[in-house]
């Protein structure tokens, strides 16, 4: 019986290491496959980034002239990016106006994404801090579209819409229409800004792609302060409302 049952056992250990022998190359092959589809699943979402100054310009109009600077970059997957984002405007060398955004952004439908994080303003006046949420993406027609809401110190809430379309004229000629408004809940005299529809601004900017990371262009703006914040700029001395020559360069990278 023992001698028997030391056969049966030696027998099966064989037949455990000859099946082990030959489904080897199967077992090989699987990992393989499998270390071939995760490289593969990294391939098809990589880590991108892009650096856009979609705008860098002097502007021209009656109540003098200004520079004026809007960028913002990225870095992320199809799904999940970081964005920062900056603008600002200097009227005579001094800055009066500059502002910087960190937000994550997360897709939830195709070309759509949620972005949330925080906006800080450097001028005029002390630095304020504001926590931000909001969507961007494109609509129907490809019109680029972009909802933010502020939630600052002591109540005070802002919201920013900003709407934009691409037209091309021919393959390297493009022509940029862009709307934005700002609206706050609160007055703030200490920035000049009523309650309500605060500024409403329409631009049209004709841009020639030399190649596709450096556009120069030209074009046309014209903005309207609104309500108690057209109130605090005539105080000021200013005249609410403005149209501008606008020339500058959009870089992209």
């Amino acid at each position: 019986m023992r001698n028997d049952t030391g056969h049966a056992r030696g027998a099966h250990f064989s037949a455990a290491l000859a099946g082990l022998w030959l489904a080897w190359p199967l077992l090989a092959a699987a990992q393989h496959d499998h270390a071939d589809q995760i490289e593969h699943a990294m391939l098809e979402d990589p880590l991108n980034k892009l650096v856009l100054l979609d705008r860098f310009e002097t502007q021209r109009g009656a109540g003098g002239s200004l520079q004026r600077w809007d960028l913002e970059t990225w870095v992320g997957k199809s799904l999940t990016k970081i964005w920062i984002r900056t603008e600002g405007e200097r009227v005579s060398g001094a800055t009066e106006r500059t502002e910087l955004e960190l937000l994550w952004g997360k897709s939830f439908a195709r070309w759509w994404e949620l972005v949330a994080g925080a906006r800080s303003d450097f001028e005029p006046g002390s630095t304020q801090n504001w926590a931000a949420v909001g969507v961007r993406g494109t609509a129907p027609y490809r019109i680029d579209l972009e909802a933010t809401a502020y939630f600052g110190d002591g109540g005070r809430t802002a919201l920013r819409v900003k709407s934009h379309y691409e037209l091309l004229v021919t393959n390297k000629l493009i022509l940029q229409p862009l709307a934005e408004l700002n609206w706050y809940a609160g007055r703030d005299a200490a920035r000049g800004l009523g309650a309500g529809l605060a500024d409403a601004g329409i631009g049209l900017r004709l841009r020639y792609e030399v190649k596709r990371e450096v556009a120069p262009y030209v074009g046309l703006v014209a903005e309207r302060k609104l309500g108690g914040t057209a109130d605090f700029a005539r105080a000021a001395g200013r005249d609410p409302s403005d149209t501008r020559l606008v020339a500058g360069i959009r870089l992209r990278f």
